[in-house]
């Protein structure tokens, strides 16, 4: 399940789990308890980008994945 949050001025900083980098966006994603930068946060097989196509993504052999892509493997 994917979440957006929004990313608060405190001196809480988070790492992006698909760039190791420091998120400073003013929102940031939530996927299996990782945080994400929106363009990092993509399907691993057509790789668009997860948050713009719903709240729900799937996990298959380690890969994260759209519906479309997951009901097709």
């Amino acid at each position: 399940m994917a979440g957006v949050e929004a990313n608060p001025k405190t001196n809480t900083t988070h790492e992006c789990g698909g760039c190791g980098k420091r998120i400073s966006d003013r929102y940031l994603l939530k996927a299996v308890d990782l945080y994400w930068h929106e363009d990092c946060l993509k399907c691993g097989c057509c790789d668009c980008r997860l948050g713009e196509v719903g709240s729900t993504l799937y996990k298959k052999a380690n890969l994260l994945l759209c519906k479309r892509d997951y009901l097709r493997h």
